[in-house]
């Protein structure tokens, strides 16, 4: 009988001390690193830790909130005027995207929370992989839009491109010229292109970390030459 007790403590232990934590640093007893503060704006350039997908969904419905996590991006933007062209094609809390550390082919039209989703996936994804792959960083990317008002192939729903929330993503070119295409490699037709197919189904792995939808060539036809980068709604698709 004398173990009942000592069982009964290692049970609670821990839920009790979870939650002392919690309120000591809800009281101000302990300060928190901002990555690790879940109420703390999102800032891109911090490392990743267990609380930046609570962060990345916040952006979807905390306008104020995605603003200031915006604002640390390494983006040049400007705002757009809040538009509704017709029904269920609507621009809110929108900016036009000019470049950022690399080049863009064009500028183009992101919502907040994918101009920020797409910043993470530049610092934390795509140039971290480039540097492991080839040794040097991408120069400038390739997209095919964002927004686009229309629906999705084959469906009376609408496209995310409706609201400017998915960005189709076509081809990267590394500091020493390098092209790397997505309709190109990512089939691995020779061996000396094997090290593109490599880094393009790393980084579409890895776009998965910061988009709820990711598709591309093993999804569909319709995306064989493209990474379809998406915020999501209610639910996650990487393909």
């Amino acid at each position: 009988m004398a173990a009942q007790p000592k069982k009964w403590l290692r049970v609670w232990l821990m839920p009790l001390a979870i939650l002392g934590a919690v309120l000591a640093w809800r009281s101000g007893w302990i300060v928190l690193p901002r990555e690790y503060d879940p109420f703390a704006p999102l800032h891109v350039a911090d490392p990743r830790t267990i609380v930046t997908g609570f962060k990345l969904r916040r952006l979807r419905s905390d306008d104020g909130y995605c603003s200031l996590s915006l604002e640390s991006s390494q983006l040049d933007y400007l705002p757009v005027a809040d538009m509704s062209r017709e029904e269920g094609c609507v621009l809110l809390n929108t900016v036009r995207v000019a470049r950022s550390h690399l080049r863009f082919n064009a500028s183009f039209v992101a919502s907040c929370p994918l101009a920020v989703s797409y910043a993470m996936f530049e610092h934390h994804g795509l140039q971290p992989l480039a540097r492991k792959h080839f040794g040097q960083e991408v120069d400038s990317v390739s997209h095919l839009g964002s927004y686009a008002c229309r629906n999705v192939r084959g469906s009376a729903r609408r496209s995310e491109h409706a609201t400017a929330n998915a960005l189709d993503l076509a081809a990267l070119t590394l500091r020493d010229g390098r092209r790397i295409d997505v309709r190109r490699h990512w089939q691995k037709d020779t061996k000396s292109e094997a090290a593109e197919a490599a880094f393009l189904r790393d980084l579409r792995n890895e776009a998965c970390r910061f988009f709820r939808i990711v598709l591309g060539p093993d999804y569909n036809a319709a995306h064989h030459d493209h990474f379809h980068l998406g915020v999501g709604s209610g639910f996650t698709i990487c393909r």
